[in-house]
């Protein structure tokens, strides 16, 4: 008897802890899209990347060109048997530095993205930190992805959103 009203506690007290937990729900985008800062980041962000991709395009084009013009010198017989290979070599090295370009580019943009948007999502984390304070909150959840998919599947209408008190933290100073 000892043992099944023990085993009944261990099995509530689960139960009874999280239900005395207060929750909230926050949807970052939202509170992102809010501030001044975002748009200046991500025409910032937008200028870094035209600069790469012009950057590939350039060098891109450049290629295309010579193999287009190799490729009409080989049809029209003006370049020697033993030369091709050389030259195919030469192209395929370009190609291969236009790989590693491209994968660099990408790093660079990842890296930028980063430092660009580290500092606004840290300030957003302050804030949510100080509301939930505020308002007594155990746990705060993110609202939706940034694929727009919900992470909550079910959230009763008794769980306050903070959204709105994290933009206002934010944008009163």
């Amino acid at each position: 008897m000892k043992k099944i009203i023990l085993t009944s506690v261990l099995f509530l007290i689960p139960m009874i802890l999280s239900a005395q937990l207060k929750m909230g729900v926050m949807d970052p985008d939202v509170v992102l899209d809010a501030l001044p800062e975002t748009a200046q980041v991500q025409a910032d962000l937008q200028n870094f990347i035209q600069q790469r991709q012009t950057t590939f395009q350039t060098r891109y084009q450049d290629w295309l060109g010579e193999m287009t013009a190799y490729s009409e010198s080989v049809e029209a017989g003006e370049i020697d048997e033993a030369d091709r290979p050389a030259e195919e070599q030469r192209l395929t090295e370009i190609q291969e530095e236009l790989n590693s370009l491209q994968q660099l580019i990408q790093r660079q943009i990842q890296e930028r993205q980063n430092e660009l948007f580290n500092p606004l999502l840290l300030r957003v984390e302050n804030a949510m930190a100080e509301v939930s304070d505020e308002m007594g909150l155990d746990f705060v959840i993110n609202k939706t992805t940034n694929t727009g998919d919900p992470i909550i599947y079910y959230s009763s209408q008794r769980a306050p959103d903070i959204t709105e008190q994290v933009i206002q933290k934010l944008t009163q100073n």
